[in-house]
This record gives structure tokens, C-alpha cells and sequence, in this order.
């Protein structure tokens, strides 16, 4: 988990390394901002109901997502990211199991109005611990809206809608599919 937040922190300090390069702002640039290459780097917090389906780890955190891509302002982009994030599981034996939860995600958004911008993507998700190995396929849909500081940089947050393929749960000793919410509040720095 400590690798997770000095990742995290060091996303944030691209964040504002990016300030101090700040241009005049571009007549007609798209979304307010003066960039001379749409590649970005950043992060993002996700929130969500849970790493799978069919089982009560609930609502809270879920990963903690470094990415990059290319972000044309007022267009559409692109966000590549690798979300990690480990926790512990309750064995049917009553010992804590820790599992290692990752997931690899490519996204792609358009603009439809002004900042609100309409996305869908494809998650692989693996969780690793000594129950059992599991992976399974994401699919997801949904909204978000930048919210531009500066003129390289941006704060983002989005909604998204999963559907989770069926893939056999090792705790729930069981196959499980279905669908879960999550929320991603982040942040991203042009490079150029």
C-alpha cells in the first residue's frame, strides 16, 4: 500500500510542476486551455461497490490509478491506466487472507457539452492471494466533467457503470457476473 501512495503523491506533484509553465491562454483552444502536445500524465482515486460482484465487501475505496494518454481539450481522449490496490478477505477458516488486487484500464472519452464529457472502457482485473488466483473482463459506461486550472492542468471525476463477466470467485467458491458503480475523482498535467 505504501508503493500505492508515493505513486499517488508523485502524480500530484506533476500536478504542480506543470503550474509554473502555465501559457496565455489560446482564443478558441478548446476548454480554455494552451497545450502544445494533448499528452497528459496522471491519477485517480477510485471509489466503487466493491472489487467483484455477489459478495459484501461493500461500498469504499478501490484503487489507486497512475495513467497517461492523450487528452485533446473540448475533443475526446484516451487514458491508459494500471490500478492497484491490496486488502484483506476473511477466509472460510476464520484467518485474514491478503489478496492484491490490480486491474489494467483503457478508456475513451468525447466531449459533448462544454467540460461534460461521455467515456466507456475495458478493464482486466486480477487478484492475487493464496485462496487462488482470479481474473475476469470489465466492461463500463458513463459521464464526468473536467474542471480545467490552470493552463496545463485539470482536476476530473467520472461515473462509471460496470458489468462484470462471469469469472469463478475462489472465496465464494462459486461463479459470479453482474454490474457495480464506481466514482473517479483525479487529476491530470499536460507534459508539453
Amino acid at each position: 500500500m505504501k508503493s500505492g501512495f508515493y505513486a499517488f503523491l508523485m502524480c500530484f506533484g506533476l500536478l504542480f510542476a506543470g503550474l509554473g509553465h502555465a501559457q496565455e491562454v489560446v482564443p478558441g483552444g478548446g476548454a480554455g486551455t494552451a497545450i502544445s502536445t494533448p499528452i497528459f500524465l496522471g491519477a485517480a482515486l477510485g471509489f466503487g461497490s466493491g472489487t467483484g460482484v455477489g459478495n459484501d465487501k461493500g461500498l469504499g475505496f478501490r484503487q489507486i490509478e497512475p495513467m497517461i494518454g492523450a487528452w485533446l481539450p473540448g475533443l475526446g481522449f484516451l487514458r491508459i491506466g494500471y490500478g492497484f490496490f491490496d486488502y484483506s478477505e476473511e477466509a472460510d477458516n476464520g484467518k485474514d487472507v491478503e489478496v492484491d488486487h490490480s486491474d489494467f484500464d483503457v478508456e475513451l472519452g468525447a466531449h459533448v457539452l462544454g467540460t461534460l464529457y461521455l467515456e466507456g472502457g475495458y478493464s482486466r482485473v486480477k487478484e492475487l492471494s493464496d485462496l487462488g488466483d482470479v481474473a475476469w473482463n470489465e466492461w463500463y459506461a458513463g459521464f464526468g466533467t473536467i474542471f480545467n486550472i490552470f493552463a496545463k492542468t485539470m482536476l476530473f471525476t467520472d461515473i462509471t457503470y460496470h458489468w462484470v463477466l462471469d469469472h469463478y470467485d475462489p472465496f465464494q467458491s462459486k461463479s459470479v457476473s453482474g454490474s457495480r458503480l464506481q466514482l473517479n475523482l483525479g487529476f491530470a498535467a499536460y507534459v508539453y
